[in-house]
């Protein structure tokens, strides 16, 4: 007894349904990581709790290089430490993604043997 054509058709369209899918769900992740409105509604809260503070403002040291380093370097470990963990989420998700793919053409080839 074989397979109809569509009924291979059918579930091969099925699978790219629901890997677009994914896709579009891990694409709206990214969008999401973002999260503009929370970091706006942070710095109006340290504009505020900067106002009521009585320590004198930080100024310039008189050494751009150092001034920029001293700023900017806990800044970026703590962004390159969370865009490894993202890196690695990625890497995690798209081997789990690419063995579904692999998964369903092996279904695919098998479905299309079968129907011969």
């Amino acid at each position: 007894m074989g397979l109809q054509p569509q009924l291979t058709r059918s579930i091969y369209d099925q699978f790219i349904s629901q890997l677009q899918a994914s896709i579009k769900e891990e694409i709206q992740e990214v969008k999401n990581e973002g999260n503009l409105e929370g970091l706006f509604s942070l710095l109006d809260k340290i504009v505020e709790e900067a106002k009521d503070r009585e320590d004198p403002a930080w100024r310039p040291s008189g050494v751009p290089a150092q001034d920029v380093r001293s700023a900017l370097v806990p800044f970026l470990l703590r962004h390159r430490s969370h865009l490894r963990r993202a890196l690695h989420e990625r890497q995690r998700r798209s081997s789990s993604l690419a063995q579904d793919v692999l998964a369903g053409r092996d279904s695919i080839a098998e479905l299309q043997r079968l129907s011969r």
